[in-house]
């Protein structure tokens, strides 16, 4: 059976990872398939389940290193007459660490965490949240639901939800767009100055260059508090390539979300990221 995270299938498997689960001379290290989308996957799971710290810049270095055979010798992983573990990601390790963000993944988002697990989203007045035909998919009461969107944010700049539909409101969010063709009414992102949002989410819309170089305008510098952007999808709807997300900062949460109109069909579960922006 080949690799079943979320993290290192999604949107689609790993060619290596996958090669390196089944064979030696695939094997991932400092100077051994050191560099690539391979690498980024690994460094995203050591900061996922190991706390590592990585700056995830799909490099195998010292640094990646270091985690590896710290993630190793917690574990307990070691080759035949190995005393303490070796620096190297082969078939153990990348079964272990697939298994522990399998483990990570299916973590319901702690009510008190970044992201709301449900459709009820922060505790607030609901009855003030918007309805048809600002919001085009309501939740069972006809009102708009916020299941994956952004609980917490750093608030010290502006909110934006580019492609929103009023379910950040409640949070002082305000809705925003990219580009005019897809605005419907919405105000356009050019208006606002750069550097000016602490936090930028989006939940089932596309990223394309134009929005993900807006993203990187609108973010607020790490000298004055940062920026979190929080992305969220279903995997029907995930067409970004995980690697535009990526290049935004470092991952900091990482969920997977059962639709609660189909809970058993995982097809339909909802893909949120947080990124610490960089």
């Amino acid at each position: 059976m080949g690799l079943q995270s979320m993290l290192f299938t999604s949107p689609a498997p790993d060619v290596q990872l996958e090669n390196c689960l089944v064979s030696d001379p695939a094997h991932i290290g400092e100077g051994i398939h050191a560099v690539g989308e391979h690498v980024r996957r690994i460094q995203i799971a050591l900061n996922e389940v190991d706390a590592a710290g990585l700056v995830v810049d799909g490099v195998y270095g010292g640094g990646t290193g270091d985690a590896v055979e710290a993630y190793k010798n917690k574990r307990g992983i070691l080759s035949p007459g190995q005393l303490t573990a070796d620096r190297i990601v082969g078939k153990g390790t990348i079964r272990h660490l697939d298994d522990d963000v399998i483990e990570f993944e299916s973590l319901t988002p702690p009510g008190d965490g970044l992201v709301s697990p449900t459709e009820a989203g922060d505790p607030h007045d609901h009855s003030q949240c918007p309805t048809p035909p600002r919001v085009s998919a309501p939740g069972p009461d006809g009102r708009a639901q916020h299941q994956g969107t952004p609980i917490n944010p750093i608030g010290n700049a502006m909110r934006i939800n580019i492609y929103g539909e009023g379910e950040t409101d409640y949070l002082g969010f305000s809705d925003f767009a990219t580009e005019p063709q897809h605005a419907h009414g919405r105000p356009l992102t050019a208006v606002l100055a750069n550097g000016c949002a602490s936090d930028i989410c989006m939940r089932s819309a596309p990223i394309n260059q134009v929005t993900l170089n807006e993203i990187r305008r609108l973010a607020q510098s790490a000298l004055v508090g940062g920026c979190r952007f929080t992305y969220a999808s279903t995997q029907v709807q995930f067409a970004t390539p995980r690697a535009d997300i990526l290049s935004l900062g470092t991952v900091i949460q990482q969920h997977r979300i059962a639709d609660p109109t189909d809970p058993a069909n995982p097809q339909f579960d909802m893909e949120v990221w947080v990124v610490e922006m960089f």
